[in-house]
């Protein structure tokens, strides 16, 4: 057989194999599949320029875990992506064009992939209105992903006729809580691993930090201090931070890689003497400013969490400014967690400003117990062969990175630092917030899947990530800037290229 009639013989091949896998997707509805799937509905997507064809499939894993999966029609990679979701969840979002929490990048790449609504249906990432049922709740917290992940075999074994030869999750913010879940509570599942940004002490964060962060931001008669208008002033404490921070890791590259070594002075900020302008704080801003960057103390001037860091002032604007008509995404969150996922019981009209940092913290610990991603002991991950690569922007103010530094520093007390490393690594993004919510100054993308492949299938160890942005200027002028991020505790480095 010459090598035309051979390629002939291949492209008729791949061509059956496609029509095949294209019925069975949209019979799928007719096939009997485990009590617990239900399938709404099954079809073949062509029209998408920007993604391969694709068996689109929706439905709800029951008892109430809404889902679409995204398998590949032709070239699947035999390979299976299953993503986290973020805030609290509650809505199905296939089409998030992004690295976090999302799945058509996996898709591109040839991966059956599968997201999820996480359990419950909501309006949005801040309403936790839902988590009045403790089942749910459960759900929640980590049942999710077992649940999602046998199901979706389900499917890949009536679409496909086999299971995947390697399985991944990724996830960011709660997403990143789910994925480092998966490799405390479900080590056999996934073969790698992304958390990013991950929420790990949820409790932590929900009740004792995000309380904070809005007590500190009252004044005497609870009106907002910092609000929407405060975001013109951000520059300037951004600029103040840098000045007094960025040599601190031996190099002067516009980002704050020690922030842990970084104390802010904010006298060197001008007070405002008559007229308020951007140039200038207020008294008042001032003391909330210090509190934010200070973090949680109680009435003995006890630290209780970690701070704000500074390097992370342009992200304010998302996560913390707001007013009382239109409450930042941080506000909701933190009315969302107190007190319907914070508190064992429910109670009625509590408010977050309302938790008590002296009497109320020991009342998070059941549900934290629940919720939180705190267990060091990775033993079971490590001993089946699963990689795991954890991410966190340095100057993300909503997920303090210090969680991400803390936990992975307890995993080497437990497991020793060589054990560690040979299986999980962490990587800080210096001047990256929380989860790409706004570009950073310096390079702040990457393809950790790309890298996470290469470690599991191959055997290559993450030495260095590649980080790159794409900045345009007031003039529209494209530039490149490129990084390399190293693990922790090593530093990133950063070079201009054409």
């Amino acid at each position: 057989m010459g090598f035309l009639e051979i390629k002939i013989f291949f492209v008729g091949l791949f061509s059956v194999i496609s029509s095949d896998i294209k019925a069975k997707c949209e019979t799928l509805i007719e096939v009997d599949l485990l009590p617990r799937v239900q399938i709404s509905s099954s079809e073949s997507v062509s029209d998408r320029r920007d993604l391969p064809e694709f068996c689109q499939i929706k439905g709800e894993i029951r008892p109430n875990i809404g889902f679409e999966a995204r398998f590949p029609i032709t070239d699947w990679n035999g390979k299976y992506f299953q993503a986290g979701c973020g805030g609290y969840c509650g809505q199905i979002l296939p089409d998030r064009e992004t690295h976090s929490n999302a799945i058509n990048h996996a898709l591109r790449r040839g991966y059956a992939t599968i997201t999820t609504d996480g359990g419950h249906q909501s309006q949005s990432m801040g309403d936790a209105s839902w988590a009045t049922n403790h089942e749910v709740e459960k759900i929640y917290a980590s049942e999710v992903i077992p649940l999602t992940h046998a199901a979706a075999f389900e499917l890949l074994d009536k679409i496909y006729g086999r299971k995947p030869s390697y399985s991944y999750f990724s996830g960011c913010s709660n997403g990143g809580r789910l994925a480092a879940k998966a490799a405390q509570e479900y080590p056999s599942l996934f073969n790698g691993i992304i958390s990013g940004c991950p929420v790990l002490n949820l409790s932590g964060s929900g009740g004792i930090f995000a309380s904070w962060v809005l007590r500190a931001n009252l004044d005497a008669s609870g009106e907002i201090i910092l609000d929407e208008k405060f975001e013109d002033k951000l520059p300037l404490l951004e600029q103040n931070a840098i000045a007094q921070c960025d040599a601190l890791d031996g190099t002067i590259d516009g980002a704050i890689q020690k922030p842990q070594d970084c104390f802010i002075n904010l006298d060197q900020i001008p007070d405002c003497d008559g007229e308020e302008t951007t140039s200038c704080l207020t008294m008042d801003e001032k003391k909330v400013v210090r509190k934010l960057y200070d973090g949680p103390v109680n009435s003995a001037g006890e630290k209780l969490f970690y701070g704000i860091p500074p390097g992370s002032e342009r992200y304010w604007a998302v996560w913390h400014l707001g007013s009382q008509e239109n409450p930042s995404i941080g506000t909701l969150l933190a009315e969302g967690f107190l007190p319907f996922l914070g508190f064992t019981e429910d109670p009625d009209g509590f408010k977050a400003v309302d938790f008590d940092l002296d009497n109320d913290i020991s009342k998070l610990e059941t549900q934290g117990q629940l919720l939180d991603a705190m267990n060091p002991d990775l033993n079971a991950f490590f001993e089946t062969g699963g990689k795991m690569i954890m991410w966190h922007g340095q100057a993300d103010p909503l997920v303090l990175p210090d969680q991400s530094i803390a936990y992975y520093n307890a995993v080497i007390d437990k497991l020793g630092q060589n054990t560690t490393y040979e299986f999980f690594r962490l990587f800080l993004v210096p001047s990256m917030g929380h989860c790409w919510e706004l570009p950073a100054p310096l390079p702040d993308r990457m393809n950790m899947l790309k890298v996470l492949e290469d470690w599991v299938e191959n055997g290559s160890a993450p030495n260095e990530i590649a980080v790159y942005s794409d900045m345009v200027d007031k003039d529209k002028v494209s530039s490149t800037k490129r990084g390399k991020l190293r693990p922790y505790p090593k530093l990133a480095t950063y070079s201009d290229s054409d």
